[in-house]
C-alpha cells in the first residue's frame, strides 16, 4: 500500500503532514554549511552542519517556505508517496489581472501574462538589465492596483532602477524610500534597501520584487523576507544569465522567489555550461604538457573518470537529487533543458584511451574515436549515449543535448559546430555542457580559466557549483557569498 501525505499551501509558509518523511526531502529543505572556529593552538578546524530551512511545529507537521512545494511534491511523487495539496491561497481584488489585457495579447506578451497569472511566486529570466525595468513596468501595468515593493541592497541601485522606470513611464508613481524614515503616504511602486527595519507593514504591499537575487539570499536579506507571511502577496525575482549562485543560495532564491516560470532565452545564450568540482589530487610527479601528464591526469584517472561516469548515468536516469546538485536547471519540478525528458548525452574524451577507459564504467555506451572509418568503434543499441573523441567531433560536429567535457585542455576548438547552435532548436530551453574544473595542477587550472573566456566570448551562460571563484581576465562572473536562513 503506497504512503499517502497531505500538502497544505499558504502564503508564504506551507505545512506537511506528519505522515510525511523528511528524510525523502532532505536535500531541498537542508543544506551543509562550513563553521570555523579558532582552538587557540594557531588552528582553525573547519566543521560541517546541515542548515535547516523547515521546523516541526508542535503537531508535528513540518513547516516550509512555500518556493520549495512543487519540488516537493515531485520528489514526493517520484518516491512512490500519493500527494494531496490543498491550496489555501486567497488574493484579494489588487491582485486581479487589468481587465481585458489577456484578451487583448498574443505571442510571448500573452506568455508572460499567464505566467505571472497562474504563479503568485517566481523567477523570471531576462537578458539584460534593461530586461529588468521593462519586466517591472509590464508587472505594474498588469496589476494596476496593486501595490509593489522592490527591494534591493543599494541606494545607487534603488536610483538608478527608479530613474530608468520614470524615464520609460513618466506618469508611474515610483519613489526611493527615504533612509532615515518609512513615508506616512509611501509611493505605488517603492524601491527599498537593505533589511526591512520598523514602518514596512506586510499589509501595505501586494507585490515584493527581487531585481538583485545575489544579495536576496544573503542571511540577513534572506531572513527579512519573513515579514512578509500569512498576508496575501506575490514575489517574483529577475534572474540575469550572468548570476552565479552555489546550490545552497539556488535553494534560498528558490525557497522565496520559487521556480522558474519564464524564460525567453535569446539564440546567443542558448547554451549552458555548468561547472563541477571533480577530485582533483594529482596523481603524476610530471609538471610539464605531454602524453604522460594527459595519461595520468585525465585519460587513466580513476577517480576523475568514476566522477565523469557518475554525471553521465545521472542524466539517462534523471536522477533529480544529483542533477539539481550539479546545479542543473529545474522548472516545475522538472529539469528545464533540452530534450531533458529522453535527452542524448554525449562524453567527449580527448583519446581513443581515455574513450575506452570510460566505455568500462559505462556499459552499452557507443564509442566514436576516428573519422574515416569503423574499425575503432563501437556500436550502441542506445545512440542517445555516447562517447566521442574531439578528433571525431572536430570533423562530424556534435548533436548533444547534454555534453559532458572530460577532455580538458586549452581552449573550445572542439566546439566549433556544436550543441545550441542548431536554429531548429527550441529557445525557451537551454542545452548543457558540463565542464570539470580540474585544480590538478598550474596547468590544469590554466586550461579551466583558458576555457572559460572561450565559453564567456560565445555569450554561453556559465554556473554551477565547481564554477572557479577567480575567473579570467576577460570573463566577469559573479561569485555570491554563502547565505543561511
Amino acid at each position: 500500500m503506497s504512503q499517502t501525505g497531505v500538502v497544505h499551501v499558504n502564503h508564504g509558509i506551507s505545512r506537511l503532514a506528519p505522515s510525511i518523511r523528511r528524510s525523502l526531502l532532505k536535500d531541498i529543505i537542508e543544506f551543509p554549511a562550513k563553521e570555523f572556529s579558532s582552538e587557540g593552538n594557531g588552528r582553525i578546524p573547519v566543521r560541517s552542519r546541515d542548515v535547516r530551512i523547515w521546523r516541526e511545529c508542535l503537531s508535528g507537521q513540518t513547516i516550509v517556505l512555500t518556493g520549495l512545494i512543487p519540488a516537493i511534491v515531485d520528489r514526493l511523487e517520484q518516491s512512490g508517496v500519493k500527494v494531496e495539496v490543498i491550496e489555501h491561497r486567497r488574493f484579494p481584488a489588487q491582485h486581479k489581472l487589468r481587465q481585458g489585457l489577456l484578451k487583448n495579447s498574443s505571442g510571448s506578451e500573452r506568455e508572460f501574462l499567464l505566467a505571472l497569472k497562474n504563479n503568485p511566486i517566481g523567477q523570471i529570466e531576462v537578458n539584460t538589465r534593461d530586461e529588468v525595468v521593462q519586466r517591472i513596468l509590464e508587472i505594474a501595468h498588469t496589476f494596476p492596483k496593486a501595490k509593489i515593493l522592490i527591494r534591493l541592497s543599494r541606494i545607487a541601485d534603488a536610483d538608478n532602477l527608479c530613474n530608468k522606470l520614470r524615464l520609460e513611464d513618466p506618469e508611474l508613481d515610483a519613489s526611493v524610500k527615504p533612509s532615515e524614515y518609512w513615508p506616512a503616504k509611501p509611493s505605488r511602486v517603492l524601491f527599498t534597501c537593505g533589511a526591512l527595519i520598523g514602518g514596512c507593514d506586510n499589509k501595505d504591499w501586494d507585490i515584493i520584487l527581487l531585481p538583485d537575487p545575489a544579495k536576496a539570499v544573503k542571511k540577513g536579506f534572506f531572513g527579512s523576507m519573513r515579514i512578509f507571511r500569512n498576508h496575501p502577496y506575490r514575489c517574483y525575482s529577475f534572474v540575469l544569465p550572468s548570476l552565479s549562485l552555489c546550490p545552497p543560495e539556488r535553494l534560498l532564491l528558490e525557497a522565496i522567489s520559487g521556480q522558474v516560470i519564464y524564460s525567453k532565452i535569446s539564440h546567443k545564450s542558448a547554451v549552458q555550461v555548468l561547472w563541477q568540482k571533480p577530485p582533483s589530487a594529482p596523481v603524476s610527479g610530471i609538471n610539464e604538457r605531454c602524453l604522460k601528464w594527459k595519461q595520468d591526469n585525465y585519460w587513466k584517472n580513476d577517480r576523475r573518470n568514476d566522477y565523469i561516469a557518475g554525471i553521465a548515468r545521472a542524466f539517462v536516469t534523471d536522477n533529480h537529487k544529483k542533477l539539481k546538485k550539479y546545479g542543473v536547471p529545474f522548472h516545475q519540478g522538472k529539469p528545464h533543458f533540452t530534450n531533458s525528458s529522453s535527452p542524448q548525452v554525449v562524453v567527449l574524451v580527448e583519446s581513443q584511451a581515455a574513450g575506452l577507459e570510460l566505455q568500462k564504467r559505462l556499459p552499452g555506451w557507443e564509442l566514436k574515436c576516428n573519422g574515416t572509418g569503423n574499425d575503432d568503434n563501437t556500436q550502441s543499441d542506445c545512440p542517445e549515449r555516447l562517447i566521442i573523441t574531439t578528433t571525431q567531433a572536430a570533423l562530424n560536429s556534435i548533436d548533444a543535448d547534454v555534453l559532458i567535457y572530460a577532455a580538458g585542455g586549452q581552449g573550445v576548438g572542439a566546439l566549433r559546430s556544436t550543441i545550441g547552435e542548431s536554429e531548429t532548436r527550441p529557445n525557451q530551453t537551454t542545452a548543457l555542457i558540463i565542464e570539470l574544473a580540474d585544480g590538478i595542477d598550474k596547468i590544469a587550472v590554466e586550461d579551466v580559466r583558458d576555457r572559460r573566456r572561450g565559453y564567456a566570448e560565445r555569450g554561453w551562460k556559465q554556473s554551477g557549483p565547481g564554477l572557479p571563484s577567480t575567473p579570467g581576465k576577460h570573463t566577469k562572473v559573479p561569485v555570491a557569498q554563502e547565505a543561511s536562513p
